[in-house]
């Protein structure tokens, strides 16, 4: 008996110094089968804290299948979401889907009649806010989800506007005795900022900023982009399929990014028969080498 406690509380005190290696995630998985009056609000992720949010509402009268498999890290959020439904013959409200994902990203700023020196051009730091720009162009990143008052940082950026949202929407509804399909698979993923590093010659970002991406000034003295090994990188991808028989699909995107310096925007509304299959990549940043794991680390 002694033995048997014995082995049982290294095992404890095993896992308990072992808890730590493991990432910190939440995971949902859910196979729906409905069929009458469906009223379904969803969220999955929490904007900065996860790289995007996504906002859900079903409602309507018919019958819907829905597989849905979410994960969900800091800084990165990962979602396969497969709904197909027909609404009721006899319906009083159509079964529709609406999906809103908003991305963390920064999108692109524009300003006008703005001094910028180097120090504007590529790190000034008032946390809990960080602003990191280029001539022309300001990003802004704000890892806590707060309101930024340029003004406050320099009144040369008093005049600035976003280029876009930094939303990506779906809707589709399908009129009494027809279907309707809305297939999306995504990641979204945005790690915060740590800052610059004026020796061309340190390791930067550091042990204590692994996840975090910064500015590194070069034996030239000019910044380049430094990673950390375990940044999650800044990037949105999606895969999606929207289609009725007969009914409503309106879509709406407005994505910018200040990297590629790239804008896309669509508002979309057919009343009829559609089907749209697109995918979508906004690449800015990639992840650190130790972000994603060799492919034999995963066997």
């Amino acid at each position: 008996m002694k033995k048997i406690l014995a082995v049982t509380l290294a095992v404890v005190f095993i896992l308990a110094f072992a808890a730590p290696v493991f990432a910190q995630s939440m995971t949902h998985y859910a196979e729906y089968k409905m069929d009458g009056s469906i009223d379904i609000e969803k969220q999955v992720g929490h904007l900065c804290n996860t790289g995007a949010e996504a906002k859900q509402t079903i409602k309507g009268e018919g019958e819907m299948t829905k597989v849905m498999d979410v994960t969900m890290e800091q800084y990165i959020v990962t979602v396969s979401d497969h709904m197909d439904w027909i609404t009721a013959e006899d319906a009083v409200q159509n079964l529709a889907v609406i999906s809103a994902i908003e991305l963390c990203a920064p999108p692109k700023f524009v300003y006008e009649g703005a001094v910028v020196s180097p120090a504007a051009m590529y790190n000034i730091d008032r946390q809990p806010y960080t602003y990191y720009g280029v001539v022309g162009e300001l990003l802004v990143g704000d890892p806590f989800g707060g309101t930024v008052a340029l003004a406050d940082v320099d009144p040369n950026f008093a005049e600035w506007e976003p280029v876009s949202k930094q939303i990506w929407a779906a809707h589709v509804s399908a009129d009494p005795g027809f279907s309707g399909n809305l297939h999306q698979d995504y990641q979204a993923a945005y790690g915060p900022y740590a800052g610059i590093e004026t020796d061309p010659e340190a390791t930067f970002p550091g042990a204590d900023d692994s996840d975090r991406w910064g500015w590194q000034l070069n034996e030239r003295g000019v910044p380049e982009v430094a990673l950390g090994v375990d940044y999650v990188g800044n990037y949105f991808t999606i895969d999606q399929m929207a289609r009725t028989s007969m009914g409503t699909v309106q879509r709406y995107i407005d994505i910018s990014s200040p990297w590629s310096h790239a804008y896309l925007y669509e508002d979309m509304t057919v009343v009829g028969m559609t089907e749209v299959d697109e995918s979508f990549a906004m690449a800015n940043l990639p992840a650190g080498e130790e972000a994603v794991p060799e492919w034999w680390e995963l066997f």
